[in-house]
């Protein structure tokens, strides 16, 4: 057995505010071995993010951690002082956050960054540190590493910004990696080559990884251990293939029963009851008790629920173990919405056109200009889901925002209800801003955080609504908060104190306090865990059912894809390639770009036998698209005739068609 190389017992943190003393980590204890990659999951605000800050020391000045051990190859680095502890944090053990773009200061190159990595713990002569930096840039798989070198954060995209923030981390060779969240915002494709890096310097530099994520399909695919968290404790405790056999744990088995597959198409997702407790509160027996489908009254009698060994390399947190099987429990069967609603056209997209001068000069003069969307058509039907996947950058968001008029269109038409919106003028428009919403795919930025949760969800329907009482606001408010899965205390609090997945429910209950007809969905669940993003999804869904709304679902999760839309359109630099029924566009897909996006979602069905298409990180500017075929330049069925000739559609069905020159 290997022995460990960071060993963490009996950690406790809480945080200290005037009104209370919030217990975010309680007892948290685990090894991670030389060379082993640990993978914690759990749901936000559990306190995932709170023990790995605790191990590095970075916690906020109002935290404070009050008992345990965290031992660095035998060391206490809690006992060390903050000079010594320097020399650990960063060289020894080294941190990705979450946000690569919060985490880079964006007035520095990112050459400047990471020779800053480099020149804090070692001095250097300046031509030695430039030689290491661009060796980092290019071990991170950042193409033309000497030209990167002056570019700033903002020039990058999402996955290039989590490639230096993992360049950043590796500058001085740690020999444990924390990474938290490391593919949340990014597309699949993209995800996939982030992951591979992981494992390839974790093979050639021998370090250890620790993975903070949600996603099952990462923890199944990376993972040599997995430990679940729950309420400030971990509950379960195993090896990737124990773990993935037969989870044992209530919380775990409802984690795997709340993912969104195709087969679950027809119901609704298993969904776990209530709320995470508060951390602030005493506890009695087991936290998880008030959520279980199997709670006695032994589960809250008892002051602490011990660990149980399940086998050598699997533990849980659980009096009932030996009772329990892995019972399936099903959602219950959703009803068939209105035929001659979801038949009635709701919103048509015709040749859509968004582009952006480009300006330079004194004089400021056009250019040339970004394609953001270009000639794109689609339908929405009410109570349908049109799902619009692609990597970011490819104009999802900009076409989303176009259709809301939230953004100048170029050309086209934006027929809603007989009306092309496209050509009203703004003060017309206003009349259609009610019936056409959108959630922000950042929840943080979408909401003022100077205003309570309670007046930001009252702010659309006192506008709207302006007969209701005050009474009767406040209870319209309690039901959106109640149907998003939060508790009424929460209209009190500001945006801050939220989690992240606590705020994007939040502006979904936002969205849904006007009651719209059409919802443009950007990325609403990429922030939430399974357990989570289940409740919003059935939402969504009994919504759909009850109002026959519309929703336009921006997102990189073909999982989700999968369970929630009617229809899928494949956008690439502007265009759509491919559009069609999710069964056909998911089951048979016809373009090249289509199957390297599913073929990279990370999967626990090891039967699947899939081959990953590697695609290049080479996406073109939508500033200078490629001649014909945008997606030519990393396709590896590109033929002469690619680069020249714009591929047009080609039926497949009377349902399903592709822009591929493969399919002449």
């Amino acid at each position: 057995m290997r022995a460990p190389i960071l060993s963490v017992d009996g950690l406790m943190t809480q945080f200290n505010q005037p009104s209370e003393t919030v217990k975010a980590v309680d007892g948290v204890s685990f090894d991670i071995a030389e060379g082993e990659t640990f993978a914690l999951v759990g749901e936000s605000g559990c306190g995932k993010s709170v023990t790995a800050l605790s191990v590095m020391r970075l916690l906020s000045n109002n935290a404070q951690i009050t008992a345990g051990k965290v031992l660095y190859r035998g060391v206490d680095l809690l006992r060390m002082a903050e000079k010594d502890m320097r020399q650990v944090r960063g060289v020894r053990i080294s941190m990705i956050f979450q946000d690569p773009m919060t985490s880079l200061n964006p007035v520095l190159s990112i050459g400047e960054q990471i020779a800053e990595a480099v020149l804090v713990h070692k001095k250097q002569a300046a031509e030695d540190v430039r030689k290491r930096v661009i060796g980092l840039i290019k071990q991170v798989g950042i193409p033309d590493a000497d030209e990167r070198y002056a570019d700033y954060p903002h020039q990058l995209s999402g996955g290039m910004r989590q490639r230096v923030m993992i360049a950043i981390a590796l500058a001085n060779e740690p020999d444990l990696l924390i990474a938290d969240e490391p593919t949340t915002a990014l597309d699949v494709t993209i995800q996939t080559q982030i992951l591979q890096l992981l494992k390839e310097l974790q093979r050639e530099m021998g370090m250890s990884l620790w993975i903070i994520t949600h996603d099952l399909g990462i923890v199944s695919d990376m993972a040599d251990k997995v430990a679940v968290m729950y309420a400030g404790q971990l509950v379960e405790m195993a090896s990737r293939d124990d773990f993935f056999k037969k989870p044992v744990h209530p919380y775990s088995q409802r984690l795997f029963d709340a993912v969104p597959k195709m087969e679950k198409r027809k119901e609704s997702l298993v969904t776990l009851p209530g709320t995470v407790p508060k951390l602030s509160q005493p506890f009695a027996g087991c936290r998880f008790a008030d959520r279980c489908d199997f709670k006695q009254s032994s589960c809250v009698d008892s002051t602490m629920v011990e660990w149980t060994e399940v086998s050598n390399t699997h533990q849980v947190r659980c009096i009932r173990v030996g009772e329990l099987e892995l019972v399936e429990k099903l959602g219950t069967t959703l009803a068939s919405s209105n035929e001659d609603a979801v038949n009635h056209s709701s919103l048509t997209v015709n040749q859509l056109k968004v582009y952006f001068p480009i300006k330079k000069g004194l004089l400021k003069r056009t250019v040339g200009q970004v394609k953001a969307v270009d000639e794109v058509s689609l339908e929405l039907t009410a109570g349908s889901t049109t799902a619009l996947v692609g990597e970011s950058g490819c104009g999802k968001t900009t076409l989303g925002k176009a259709l809301l008029r939230l953004l100048p269109i170029t050309s086209g038409d934006v027929v809603y209800k007989g009306q092309n919106i496209a050509k009203l003028s703004e003060k017309a428009f206003q009349a259609y801003r009610q019936q056409l919403q959108i959630i922000f795919q950042d929840p943080f930025s979408s909401m003022n955080p100077r205003m309570l949760v309670g007046d930001i969800l009252e702010e659309g329907i006192r506008a709207l609504k302006p007969n209701l009482s005050d009474a009767d606001v406040v209870r319209e408010c309690n039901s959106l908060l109640l149907k998003v899965g939060l508790t009424t205390e929460v209209r009190l609090r500001y945006p801050h104190e939220f989690s992240g997945g606590q705020r994007q429910r939040l502006c979904i209950a936002r969205a849904l306090a006007v009651n719209p007809s059409v919802i443009v969905c950007d990325e609403p669940t990429s922030a939430l865990d399974v357990s989570v993003q289940a409740q919003v999804l059935n939402l969504l869904k009994q919504l759909q059912h009850e109002q026959g709304l519309s929703y336009l679902f921006i997102t990189h999760d073909l999982s989700v894809v999968a369970y929630l839309a009617d229809k899928v359109a494949v956008m690439y630099l502007g265009r759509i390639v491919e559009y069609g029924k999710v069964e056909e566009v998911l089951n048979r897909p016809a373009h090249p770009y289509t199957k390297a996006l599913i073929e990279a979602v990370p999967s626990w069905d090891k039967d699947l036998g899939k081959k990953v298409i590697k695609l290049p990180d080479n996406t073109p500017s939508p500033a200078n698209p490629p001649t014909g075929c945008h997606f030519h330049t990393r396709c590896d069925q590109a033929m002469a005739d690619c680069s020249q000739i714009k591929p047009t559609d080609v039926l497949l069905s009377e349902s399903h068609k592709v822009a591929c020159l493969l399919y002449r």
